[in-house]
Formats: C-alpha cells, structure tokens, sequence
C-alpha cells in the first residue's frame, strides 16, 4: 500500500524515526485509509509513537522539528507540531504493546495503522462526539471485518468493556 504523504508530514515522520520511534497513523485519516467512508474531511493528522517521551526524548524531538523550521508546542496528552499542516502526536500507553504493533499494517518502514479494532478502542478512549459517529461507521461498513473477541479482549485492557458493550447492543452487533 502506497500513501502519498505531503511533504512536511513526511519529514515530521522521518525525524520521528530517525530517533528510534515508530510511527503510528491513527484517527480520522487512519480511518479513511483502512477504508472506512466517514463522510467528513479532517485537516489535522493524528499520529501516535511507541515510546513515552521521557524528558530526553522530549527534548530531542523539540530541537530536531525546530531546526527544521517547525512549530512545536507540548501539552498534557502529547504535542502539536505546525506548518503548513497541524499534527497531533501522542503516546497510547493503556493499549500500545506488542499486540498493538503485531496487528497494524506498516505501509512503509516504521510507519503504521493500527488494526481496526485498535482504532475503536483508541476511539473510545477519546469519547468526543465526532469519534462516537465514526464508530457507528465503522461498525456498519466494517462488521465483517472485526474480530469482536479480540475487540472485547482489547476494551477489557483499556477499562473500557462497559462502553464498547453499550455500543455493541445499540448497533446491534451483539
């Protein structure tokens, strides 16, 4: 699979894996290449890291996006970096492990979409309005291709099960 990513994006992406991390798709665009019609656009990309970023790390990151003339501002979930386009970067440590990493699709070196399921569960997590009707979409145009079991088993981790058990039922699903 093929993703042609604007410029600025890719060399977010590369300083990312240049120190060691790889690199998640996730959210609204994450989506849309998995496949799901969410009948909206997104300007943002969201993506996700595999390593907390500790102090150094931080640090690191900070210096590396700045010299390449970007915009870099920290907050409580994660950090933003802008340009000509807004990326929202984070670190889901309650479901990224192992599992996570062996279950998502890598469409070039050390970049990745999670699977489906993860996607829900991190849709979940968020529990904004917009993320709560893209879930509907996924489940109506993805049914056949979720692993319900591994989807529960996933929402259990995250402390999650009640709220994915309620959308199940109203979707019909279980």
């Amino acid at each position: 699979m093929i993703i042609e990513l604007i410029n600025s994006l890719n060399i977010i992406i590369n300083v990312l894996r240049e120190l060691g991390l790889k690199v998640f798709i996730i959210g609204a665009r994450a989506l849309i290449i998995r496949g799901v019609d969410l009948g909206r656009e997104t300007r943002d990309w969201d993506l996700t890291i595999d390593k907390h970023p500790d102090l150094y790390l931080r640090d690191k990151i900070t210096e590396r996006l700045r010299e390449k003339g970007f915009i870099v501002q920290w907050r409580k979930w994660g950090f933003y970096v802008n340009d000509d386009v807004h990326v929202d970067i984070n670190y889901a440590p309650l479901i990224l492990d192992d599992l996570f990493i062996s279950r998502s699709l890598e469409i070039r070196p050390g970049l990745l979409i999670p699977s489906l399921e993860d996607l829900i569960i991190l849709k979940l997590m968020s529990g904004e309005r917009k993320d709560l009707m893209d879930l509907k979409k996924i489940f109506s145009q993805k049914r056949e291709e979720i692993d319900i079991s591994y989807l529960q088993i996933r929402a259990r981790q995250a402390g999650l099960e009640k709220d994915l058990e309620k959308i199940l039922r109203r979707l019909k699903f279980i």
